[in-house]
């Protein structure tokens, strides 16, 4: 009777894998888009364990994007492999990747091509800082007035200061044609009165 210890029924199971990902590799190059998703606390080698593991699949990484926030982050990709490459496989072969980080994949199908962003004429673009208080409520308070206006945040970076009693935030705005920006940034000042809110509204860079 052959008995295989747990070190040897890894090795087997890689072994598979590996033959698998080959034969797939081999079976034509058309190409798929994927989008993977993932969290955890952040950690130096991160970044270049999953892009070798994007390699090792002939994927191309086609957009990234990546958030820290208190320490953890968020990544998301969307990258192509070769069509003939299963979801398991694919999937299997990232979170091997991504195991020693402790981080948590999801990958999902990307049925169609994502459409590009468009904005209708007249839309202009730009930046919102702000700073006051932080006490519950001021950021409903603003969301609310952005859209009233049909005001689109296309980007939002927030801080709270160490001791807790204030916050500072930064927003990328797609004002649409028709709205002030003076009067906005003027709501936004009487909104955010109660919390000491200062707002200061420039044309994006």
């Amino acid at each position: 009777m052959l008995i295989v210890g747990v070190e040897g029924c890894r090795r087997v199971r890689d072994g598979i894998r590996e033959r698998a990902v080959v034969r797939q590799l081999l079976e034509g190059r058309p190409m798929k888009e994927w989008i993977i998703i993932m969290a955890a606390a952040n950690r130096a080698g991160i970044l270049a364990a999953v892009t070798r593991a994007i390699a090792e699949l002939k994927g191309d990484l086609r957009e990234a994007s990546q958030t820290v926030v208190r320490g953890h982050f968020t990544m998301i990709f969307s990258a192509e492999f070769p069509v003939s490459l299963e979801q398991s496989i694919i999937r299997d072969h990232l979170q091997d990747a991504c195991r020693p980080f402790g981080i948590e994949l999801v990958l999902r199908e990307q049925d169609a091509p994502a459409a590009p962003v468009e904005y209708a004429a007249g839309t202009s673009h730009y930046r919102l800082r702000l700073g006051g208080r932080n006490e519950p409520g001021v950021l409903r308070k603003l969301s609310q007035i952005m859209a009233r206006h049909s005001v689109d945040i296309t980007g939002m970076h927030a801080e709270r200061s160490e001791d807790g009693h204030s916050f500072e935030m930064i927003q990328r705005l797609a004002l649409p044609a028709g709205v002030d920006p003076l009067v906005l940034q003027q709501e936004v000042e009487a909104a955010g009165q109660d919390f000491g809110v200062t707002a200061d509204l420039r044309v994006a860079d």
